[in-house]
Parts: structure tokens; C-alpha cells; sequence
């Protein structure tokens, strides 16, 4: 039997697990490069309002919180890549 791969964790915060190599397998890589995608998009954005004008506290808040998504995001798609390496034998 094929061990499972397990998917970047939904809403609730629980994973799902497919069958490596199929369709949802692949919809899985595109939602994860989609993430790492969204992550670079939002460093840049970031980036440029730090070198800009003073910030207000709410614009502050805001930036923060999402730069804390991306990275929780990143950190998921780490996790399961490194997963993945580990299962193929790739330590």
C-alpha cells in the first residue's frame, strides 16, 4: 500500500491525506506554490511600506498579521515538503 500524503492543513486546521501522484496530489502542489507565491507578493508589499512614509498602527497591525500568515503558510508547505523528502528517502 502507498503511504498517504498528507495537505496542507484546511480552515479548521486539521490535514487531509491523498494518494500521492493524483489529481488532488497535483491541485495540492499548485495550492502550495500558490502559498509560497502569496508569501513573496506579500514581502514585497511590506518591504516597500517599510521604506515609505511612517506608518499608522492599523496599516502596522495589519502588515504584521499578514506577514505572520505567510509565514505560518511557508512554514506548512516546509513541513509537508520535508515530509515528502523524508518518505522518499531523501534525509
Amino acid at each position: 500500500m502507498t503511504e498517504l500524503r498528507r495537505m496542507l492543513p484546511g480552515t479548521d486546521g486539521r490535514s487531509d491525506f491523498c494518494q500521492p501522484g493524483g489529481t488532488l496530489a497535483a491541485m495540492s502542489d499548485a495550492i502550495e506554490n500558490d502559498v509560497i507565491e502569496s508569501g513573496a507578493v506579500v514581502l514585497g508589499l511590506v518591504r516597500a511600506m517599510l521604506a515609505g512614509s511612517q506608518l499608522t498602527a492599523d496599516e502596522s497591525r495589519y502588515m504584521l498579521r499578514r506577514t505572520a500568515e505567510c509565514l505560518r503558510d511557508a512554514l506548512n508547505v516546509a513541513e509537508l515538503r520535508g515530509e515528502r523528502l523524508k518518505a522518499a528517502g531523501c534525509d
